[in-house]
């Protein structure tokens, strides 16, 4: 039995019983003995969750994300016989598994989901934080005994700081699975294309995701914009909290004279997406950067064909020609053509379509993935604790 201590940001697997995340961790939780993750969370979020025998959740509880980091040291008092600490990232968690790190004498497994280090496009986000943050994160990432990113560039950022080849693992998060690939309902269907308001003779273009800056929605706006000029029954539908924008999507599609082709259904609980990528005839990504974006995985899966900028974490997915398209990073014109090509030739959709269903059964499927993630954490333990550098 291998027991493991995860420190997240992430509350979703506390706050969403039946979640996703929650389902997940309980899976890597069987699979290795005994998972207790110590979590961020509001105050009066509740105390200790016995999810079940073999994963435990603690809420912080915490007034602010600063404060997080003394709540996670007193959690982590109450926990015995740890293993492995694993940390959700390379800055707050991580330091807080640097801490315990030396305190506990037990090895710590640091995560990187995205691409920080040398990504001049996130640093130039917030210029100060992200700075301050990158050193950190290299402060914390030197420091840990086995280093997981999810593309091929952080694995090597981590080699270029010497890292030891050994401690260091490229794993995506999984997410292809049989839930996007299986016929959805067809009356279901019927009823949600009438409650968005989509006519037999639409052509949808989806992306599905939080809009934070960095996945560029507003310039998948400006994309669609010259779509619909060669495609009148072209529809762009955004699924997901839109809040998250940093930008207001729905005046911005006004400007661009496409709100009434642009719809916007709001979050969609995580059991619902089948439902909607059933409704793409082509996927468009528009990220800056990415770690490596899982809703690629599962519009795969659903057999969508995928149009990405060549970019950071989309570059590994989309292979260009078979499984879609790869287009110069801001290359409007271009990403436009793609779309609309797709869109005029369902055969070499559906082909491309097929494609990217058998690639992403193959590297990403989601039913093999957690016993990859859980032989991470036993070859960290494998492995000790090694000299500092």
């Amino acid at each position: 039995m291998t027991h493991v201590l995860m420190i997240s940001f992430d509350d979703a697997a506390a706050t969403q019983p039946q979640g996703d995340a929650r389902r997940r961790h309980l899976v890597y939780a069987e699979r290795a003995g005994r998972l207790t993750m110590i979590v961020y969370t509001p105050p009066d979020s509740g105390s200790a969750i016995q999810a079940s025998p073999y994963l435990t959740i603690l809420p912080s509880n915490s007034r602010h994300k600063l404060t997080f980091i003394a709540d996670a040291l007193r959690l982590a008092r109450l926990v015995r016989d740890i293993d492995l600490i694993a940390t959700q990232e390379p800055f707050l968690t991580g330091l807080i598994g640097v801490w315990l790190r030396w305190r506990l004498h037990v090895p710590l497994l640091v995560q990187n989901h995205s691409y920080f280090f040398g990504n001049a496009a996130w640093l130039a986000e917030k210029p100060l934080r992200n700075h301050v943050l990158s050193a950190i994160g290299r402060f914390v990432v030197r420091r840990a005994d086995m280093y997981r990113t999810v593309n091929r560039k952080e694995y090597d950022n981590y080699l270029a700081m010497g890292g030891d080849p050994q401690r260091v693992v490229a794993l995506p998060l999984g997410t292809a699975s049989a839930a996007f690939a299986a016929p959805v309902d067809a009356a279901a269907l019927t009823a949600l294309r009438a409650k968005l308001g989509l006519l037999p003779d639409h052509k949808i273009v989806l992306w599905v995701g939080y809009p934070v800056a960095f996945k560029r929605v507003p310039l998948l706006l400006r994309v669609f914009r010259c779509v619909a000029e060669s495609e009148p029954q072209a529809r762009l539908l955004l699924v997901g909290d839109l809040a998250k924008s940093p930008e207001d999507l729905a005046a911005l599609a006004r400007e661009e004279g496409i709100a009434e082709r642009v719809i916007m259904p709001g979050a969609v609980l995580h059991d619902q997406l089948p439902l909607y990528y059933a409704l793409g005839d082509v996927y468009v990504h528009t990220s800056a950067y990415e770690g490596v974006p899982r809703v690629l995985f599962e519009a795969s899966a659903a057999g969508l064909p995928l149009i990405g900028m060549q970019v950071v974490g989309v570059d590994e997915v989309i292979e260009d020609g078979v499984n879609g398209y790869l287009v110069p990073d801001g290359d409007i014109e271009q990403m436009m053509a793609r779309i609309v090509a797709l869109l005029r030739n369902p055969v070499q959709a559906e082909k491309m379509g097929e494609a990217a269903r058998k690639l992403a059964f193959e590297r990403y499927d989601a039913n093999r993935y957690a016993d990859a993630w859980v032989s991470v954490w036993k070859q960290a333990v494998a492995l000790g604790m090694q000299s500092r550098r």
